[in-house]
């Protein structure tokens, strides 16, 4: 059986709700939108451990399962779901009659790209056995841009898992943590060009190996956290990484037992937060200023995701323990106020959260990559969920664009995010056609009468307008 995730390979969780702290949130409510079935010869045709979910530009969400589908011996799927519950598996990992899986197995995440393709990791298999890069048409057809492991020593790294696209149209991933001699921060292109961009330092001068996530920040720059290296200090790190010059600085390195164990999120301050052990929550400059905010939780829960929601408050999960420990969505100020303790019941929600986001209509939705409600011909491994808040649909983020002038007629791209159900584009108050191409990204066209001055991006939840203004030439 594949291993559950990176961090916490054998945590499980329970789920039931607990009383709120505040009247803003105390009307949340959890719901399972979908369950994993598998008949009792565990043949589970939809898959099964579910570990990312995504929003898609079409509002449907989508998502991978590390395991089953249909076909030979198949490994894991890629699958569309409906906000209505509706699910369609989109490809299954399955073998050839050769027994190989050339496109790898055990799929670890999917991300829509700009060209409307999916672009997904595999964690194993592939041409030399340690995972894939792979690209997906909407209908189901398969190609492979990269098979880890390829040069000597494994120099392009082993077993990946984060993968997110810039604002220069390429991806950029992590592999790792791994034990293989390698393990790395790469950049490929939609047509597959590969490039290693920086190896983890995790025995000379530890900055820990593979990353719980990066996200790109309006200065143009990654900021992420590594997941683990040895015990030595530091453990892991926050780190800055440029994708233009390639330079890569450790901005606060973490000492065993008090770790980093989540990615970070970037909040309308400019303050990047995260989580660590003991459910300590942090927050970070740019500059690498480190300041531990503490605990959100008197239980200490493992490896968690964060983010900022429509409220102006961070909310996020950790993955937590067995059926006798708790796993938690919670809600809390940015000065680290609890807000809100939801807790899950494995026996009917599900166990071990593997992700969490604000969708266009202001729920939060996730997956557990374990458990749930079993009949008495089926059982279920693992959950599709929904947790409605009460809060407001989230307005668009803009985070940067490019390019920054330009004339009449000029594609611009706009890159941020909750651009789902975008209603109008704007520059300088002079309306423009506009493309949405995915949650994070639309496309706009500069149009005559444009005015030099800031780009204001309209939906259900509000208008955000950018930071710097875009120069009409």
């Amino acid at each position: 059986m594949r291993l559950l995730g990176r961090w916490a390979c054998s945590f499980l969780i329970v789920l039931s709700l607990v009383a709120a702290a505040s009247a803003q949130s105390s009307n949340a409510n959890l719901s399972v939108l979908f369950s994993f079935p598998c008949d009792q010869s565990a043949v589970c045709p939809d898959g099964y451990f579910p570990i990312s979910l995504i929003e898609g530009g079409d509002g449907n969400f989508y998502g991978v399962a590390a395991g089953g589908g249909t076909g030979m011996n198949a490994q894991g799927t890629v699958f569309k779901i409906t906000p209505s519950g509706q699910l369609s598996v989109i490809y299954s990992f399955a073998e050839r009659p050769d027994g190989s899986l050339p496109f790898g197995a055990s799929p670890e995440r999917v991300i829509q790209g700009t060209d409307g393709f999916l672009y997904g990791t595999t964690l194993l298999d592939g041409a030399f056995g340690f995972g894939t890069v792979f690209k997906l048409t909407p209908s189901g057809v398969i190609t492979d841009l990269h098979d880890f492991c390829s040069t000597q020593f494994c120099a392009d790294g082993a077993y990946p898992s984060v993968l997110t696209q810039a604002l220069d149209g390429n991806f950029y991933g992590s592999t790792g943590p791994s034990g293989a001699p390698a393990d790395i921060l790469y950049r490929i292109s939609p047509a597959g060009t590969f490039k290693v961009l920086h190896t983890f330092d995790t025995k000379g001068h530890p900055d820990g190996g593979g990353t719980f996530g990066f996200t790109q920040a309006p200065d143009g720059n990654f900021y992420g956290a590594t997941v683990a290296g040895s015990q030595n200090t530091p453990f892991n790190s926050v780190f800055r990484f440029s994708p233009k010059t390639g330079a890569y600085k450790i901005l606060h390195g973490f000492n065993w037992p008090n770790i980093a164990q989540s990615g970070l999120v970037m909040a309308s301050n400019g303050e990047l937060f995260g989580l660590q052990t003991n459910s300590n929550l942090y927050q970070i400059s740019t500059k690498g200023a480190y300041h531990e905010i503490g605990p959100l939780s008197t239980t200490q829960y493992a490896d968690g995701h964060i983010l900022q929601a429509s409220d102006g408050n961070l909310w996020g999960d950790f993955q937590g323990g067995d059926c006798g420990d708790q796993g938690m969505v919670f809600g809390a100020t940015t000065a680290g106020s609890v807000l809100q303790n939801l807790t899950f019941n494995c026996n009917t929600d599900g166990q071990q959260l593997g992700s969490i986001f604000q969708a266009a209509d202001g729920k939060f939705y996730g997956v557990t990559f374990g458990s749930g409600v079993a009949t008495t011909d089926s059982i279920t491994n693992g959950t599709i969920w929904s947790i409605d808040a009460g809060l407001p649909p989230p307005s668009p983020n803009v985070v940067n664009f490019f390019p920054t002038k330009g004339a009449v007629g000029t594609k611009v791209l706009l890159q941020g995010a909750h651009f789902v159900g975008t209603t109008a584009v704007t520059f300088n108050g002079v309306s423009a056609t506009f493309s949405l191409l995915t949650a994070n990204y639309i496309s706009v066209t500069v149009r005559s009468g444009a005015k030099t001055g800031k780009i204001e991006v309209t939906n259900a939840g509000g208008t955000t307008t950018s930071t710097k203004p875009f120069a009409v030439q």
